[in-house]
């Protein structure tokens, strides 16, 4: 892809606006972003890709418990915490929920734009 951001700007805590070089302008919804989160962890839990998270020999089953443990809200999840430009080619961010793991590339970012 030819086309890059020439700005991104976080509007408030629940969306982010970008202008990109073919003159576009997009908003980009906080749901729309942690929805599709591509981290290793976010992808797995959505069931996409291969994941390295099991072991390659057969471990003990663990016992599910019964106890949901509840760390953080549905809105502190979907906050904006802040931004920062990873290298040339993409955006961090982080959650309220201090979830950061996730590199928006600006590809992708233009996919999000479109849902």
């Amino acid at each position: 892809m030819n086309v890059k951001p020439t700005e991104i700007r976080r509007n408030g805590v629940h969306e982010l606006s970008i202008t990109w070089t073919d003159g576009r302008h997009d908003a980009i919804a906080s749901t729309v972003l942690r929805s599709h989160c591509p981290c290793a962890k976010c992808r797995e839990e959505r069931g996409e890709g291969a994941s390295h998270s099991s072991p390659l020999t057969a471990s003990p089953t663990k016992k599910k418990s019964l106890l949901r443990v509840v760390e953080n809200t549905r809105e502190e999840s979907l906050t904006l915490e802040s931004i920062w430009g990873v290298g040339n080619y993409g955006l961090g961010i982080s959650w309220g929920d201090g979830h950061n793991d996730g590199i928006y590339t600006f590809d992708y970012l233009r996919t999000l734009a479109q849902k």
